[in-house]
């Protein structure tokens, strides 16, 4: 050390110590979350509770409140010197006290969240040379994240426009050219996400070294696989729906045209679907070929909800990665300027002109929403209109408070939120413009716009500009991801994430979605490929599901369960780290109980390594059946290069003892159709840490049937389990359809989804209040109201009338709820005039709707005229026969119900002994497949 460095050592030691500055933390409140309350009410009242106590803790710490949160973790965020941090910790009201550390999001940090950085530094691997296909809207290859230039580039090293930008499907036809160049965004985002370059602060590109780059001081961080190969299939227009997602997937297969599979892509991203699709849906046969001749399948999962089955194709195909959508705490976010800083939010989509505005905000005397119209002046003022988060209960949407606040001479709207992050847009208007404010950043504004003191900036240059942390976020479950069976795979970081901009040379975007999850977990499977380039299509992803051990839960803190997340967050280093893998599938699927159940599955455990490997496994449940156990195999050596079997074992030993019990995660409000589900993983410890999930959707069933006008055979009564009836008067016989071949194409089944709407026979029935159709088919249906869609249309009184079977939808005709309509229409003027559940009960009443071939449709007969109805039935699906000039599979001859069989109600409880109403078909709904419906 030289001297002058040792006399500022010594200068420095004998200066005298400042008092402690001080130090951000998070205090968790021992408070229940808002969101564990069972209504809106309850829920404010836990808010206000909530706040009270984070009042007290502020006031007697002598710090200040930085944040407080209410939802999903009860706390504040507080800045508060450190002598003060022990006494904080005894407060009564205080859970924990966990340190704050300062960060920076952008696209970086899923990387870090899900240990890819890691990757790139300690292993060395960034995907060189892995050529990794978009199906998407497309590739902005101009754009700095890819290095720029015409193409093809040296990062866009290929691809097609298999669309055209007109094109939309059914619409507009293809127009196909070779320069796929993206020009709606998505395909962009998507690809950068996946093998984007990253892009320094000043819009260079990144070209530096990933083992050592400063991920914060990036304007776009880099993709998983930075130096991987793109291939941009553009199968979209610049709007609209596409079916040209096969063509795209064939031409993968092979890139240049020349009969050699060779050159076929390692990795394909399909960051697109259809809710509801179903595994058999016709891309899905190309996705099985592209995995049969190695390449990796990666696909979004689905944006549908938390909606059974919603997940669709082809995220739903064999041999797919599936991704989930899961949230880390950085995001880049819109902003506005107040009190010296900025402030993260989000602006409004319909205000399109540029904006730069500094003006004083003021809170309405009354009225506070805005959801009525605005007598207060307001010219010159920016507005703070209150929002409430429960859709239940918001009195209205922005769009008319914005309205609103214009009609007074507003010229902007602020408005809160009490999320810890958004769950959607804002709407408002093309007249002026509005935001909304992170909750954070509304409670910490809020003291000054009651004091009257609160001036903001809203800005265009502050658009995806202000980065944002929100640490209770990490690792939750975004409430748009689709809920499966056993189709997820991995969920891993979708939720806002930041990546490049098409069109805009070097900026970047904030999107989120399963979209935005898939292309994550793409780049780490080219990872993965670089490093083992013979590993099989399946052992590539085992490796991705077997170290999959982040943990996702919902907003309220439950785990999710495989169902929505499948293993858990992916975690790049522990797959990149893989040496063994556990290959195969632990999922039972539906299993019908009729008496004691013993089923098994064989995992494969498989060692690359060159040392034997001993493991430990065991189940670990997340979601419980009462009477369903899992066991399996105990310790296993694994020798080098061998592989060892591991049994999971599906038991009920008594079947009294099933009962309906939902996911915790699941919410049964307005009468949901919900599934009784045993789900949890297989885990191994001891020389590695591995799992695969297991899944099981047990459901007992009665074995009943009518003789001498009595019930016979085996009942069902257990709790929610009770065995139900309906009789009718039979209409139609259909006989079974054969499967279409090359020979056979009008008539026939086209795959074994069509087969669950293949018709066997209908009937009617009435009760005092309803008129009802009953349904029959050959096979179980795919989901209700989805790909199988019975319909009824008859003729009454003169009026002609169409009854059929939906999901409740919202005004965009997406589905809102697991909610299972028969609707009636009226033909002529088509509109609807009544609907009733199916079955006749709500889902809060189990009929046996999942996994059923029989249904009832009710109709009020308020609604009908008074005579003999002619009916004639059919089923509709996506999958219709390929002669079909319709999407019906069958239709039955028409029929006659002249109200000549009557029953005191529909799905009635039915015990053996009991008298069977006269009637001609009776279906039984909890029997077991192919016995539900018996016709005499």
């Amino acid at each position: 050390m030289n001297l002058a460095i040792a006399s500022l050592l010594v200068g420095a030691l004998l200066t005298p110590i400042a008092s402690p500055p001080d130090v951000t933390v998070f205090v968790e409140l021992t408070s229940a979350p808002a969101v564990e309350s069972r209504d809106a009410s309850q829920a404010r009242s836990a808010r206000e509770r909530i706040s009270e106590h984070v009042s007290r803790v502020v006031s007697r710490s002598g710090g200040k409140e930085v944040a407080r949160t209410t939802n999903a973790v009860p706390g504040v965020v507080l800045a508060v010197g450190r002598s003060h941090l022990s006494e904080l910790a005894r407060m009564p009201e205080v859970r924990a006290v966990h340190r704050m550390v300062p960060k920076e999001p952008s696209n970086a940090s899923a990387v870090r969240l899900t240990r890819t950085s890691d990757v790139w530094r300690s292993l060395g691997r960034l995907g060189e040379g892995v050529r990794i296909g978009v199906i998407d809207t497309g590739i902005d290859y101009r754009h700095a994240d890819f290095g720029g230039g015409t193409f093809p580039t040296a990062k866009v090293v290929g691809g097609y426009d298999f669309a055209g930008d007109a094109y939309t499907a059914g619409k507009a036809p293809p127009v196909p050219d070779a320069d796929p160049l993206d020009c709606q965004g998505h395909g962009t985002h998507v690809a950068g996400t996946a093998a984007g370059f990253g892009v320094n602060a000043d819009g260079s590109t990144y070209r530096g070294s990933y083992s050592s780059v400063d991920l914060d001081s990036m304007r776009i961080g880099p993709g998983t696989a930075p130096r991987a190969l793109l291939y941009a299939l553009k199968v979209f227009g610049c709007r609209g729906s596409t079916e040209l997602t096969a063509k795209a997937l064939d031409w993968a297969l092979d890139p240049n045209g020349d009969g050699d599979f060779s050159d076929k892509l390692d990795v394909v991203n399909l960051s697109l679907g259809s809710n509801f699709g179903a595994p058999d849906d016709p891309d899905s046969l190309f996705v099985r070929k592209l995995v049969e001749h190695g390449v990796v399948v990666v696909a979004a999962a689905g944006n549908g909800g938390d909606l059974y089955d919603v997940s669709g194709s082809p995220g739903n195909a064999p041999g797919v990665i599936s991704v989930a959508n899961s949230r880390d705490a950085g995001e880049v976010l819109d902003g506005v300027e107040a009190l010296g800083q900025r402030w993260p939010g989000q602006y409004s989509i319909g205000y399109k002109d540029p904006i730069d505005l500094t003006l004083p905000v003021v809170r309405l005397k009354s009225g506070v929403d805005g959801c009525e119209p605005i007598s207060e002046p307001l010219a010159g003022k920016l507005v703070w209109l209150e929002w409430d988060d429960d859709d239940a209960t918001r009195a209205c949407g922005s769009g008319p408070r914005t309205d609103n606040a214009w009609q007074a001479g507003a010229a902007g709207v602020l408005l809160p939120t009490t999320l810890p992050a958004f769950a959607a847009g804002i709407a408002g208007n093309a007249h002026i413009p509005a935001f909304q404010l992170t909750a954070a950043a509304a409670t910490a504004l809020r003291p000054a716009l009651e004091a009257g003191t609160l001036t903001v900036r809203l800005a265009s240059s502050l658009k995806r500009a202000v980065p944002s942390v929100t640490p209770e976020i990490e690792d939750t479950i975004t409430p748009s991801s689709s809920r499966s069976r056993s189709a997820i795979s991995v969920a891993a970081p979708g939720d806002t994430i930041f990546s490049a901009a098409s069109g805009t040379a070097s900026d970047g975007v904030s999107m989120g979605g399963t979209s935005m999850a898939s292309p994550h977990v793409a780049g780490i499977a080219a990872l993965l490929r670089e490093a083992h380039p013979r590993w099989t299509v399946e052992e590539i992803r085992a490796a991705l599901v077997n170290t999959a051990s982040g943990v996702v839960r919902s907003a309220s803190g439950v785990r999710e369960a495989p169902m929505r997340v499948g293993s858990g967050r992916v975690d790049g280093l522990a797959a990149l780290g893989a040496d063994v893998l556990v290959l195969g599938d632990a999922s039972f699927g539906t299993v019908e109980v009729d008496g004691p159940v013993q089923a098994t599955r064989t995992l494969r455990v498989v060692n690359k390594g060159t040392e034997p490997v001993r493991l430990n496994p065991f189940y670990e449940p997340i979601t419980k059946v009462p009477g369903v156990a899992f066991s399996v195999s105990p310790f296993v050596v694994v020798p080098a290069g061998g592989s060892a079997p591991v049994r999971v074992q599906l038991r009920i030993t008594n079947p009294a003892a099933l009962r309906k019990t939902p996911d915790p995660s699941v919410s049964l409000a307005d009468g949901r159709q919900f599934l009784a589900e045993a789900s949890g993983l297989v885990r191994f410890t001891g020389d590695r840490s591995l799992q695969v999930p297991v899944y099981a959707a047990p459901k007992p069933v009665s074995r009943l049937s009518v003789s001498s006008g009595r019930v016979t055979g085996q009942g069902l009564d257990q709790g929610e389990f009770v065995a139900r009836m309906t009789v009718l008067e039979l209409g139609a016989r259909s006989p079974r359809l054969p499967a279409c071949t090359p020979e056979v194409r009008d008539g026939c089944t086209a795959n074994r989804t069509a087969r669950g709407a293949d018709l066997r026979y209908a009937g009617a029935t009435a009760t005092p209040e309803l008129l009802a159709f009953g349904v029959a088919t050959w096979d179980t249906w795919q989901n209700q109201g989805g790909n199988t869609r019975p319909r009824v249309r008859f003729t009454v009184g003169g009026k002609e009338f169409l009854t059929e079977a939906v999901k409740q939808e919202g005004a965009d005709g997406t589905v809102t709820a697991d909610v299972w309509l028969a609707r009636t229409t009226d033909v002529a003027s088509d509109e609807v005039v009544d609907e009733q559940p199916l079955n006749g009960l709500a889902g809060s009443t189990d009929t046996n709707l999942f996994d059923s071939d029989v249904v009832v449709l009710p109709v009020s007969r308020s609604v009908l005229p008074t005579g003999p109805v002619t009916y004639t039935v059919a089923v509709a699906s996506r999958y219709p026969a390929p002669a079909d000039a319709d999407e019906l599979v069958d239709v039955t001859e028409p029929a006659v119900f002249a109200y000549g069989t009557e029953v005191p109600s529909l799905s009635t409880v039915v015990h053996p002994g009991d008298r069977v109403p006269p009637g001609t078909l009776v279906f039984f709904h909890h029997n077991a497949t192919g016995d539900r419906a018996l016709a005499g």
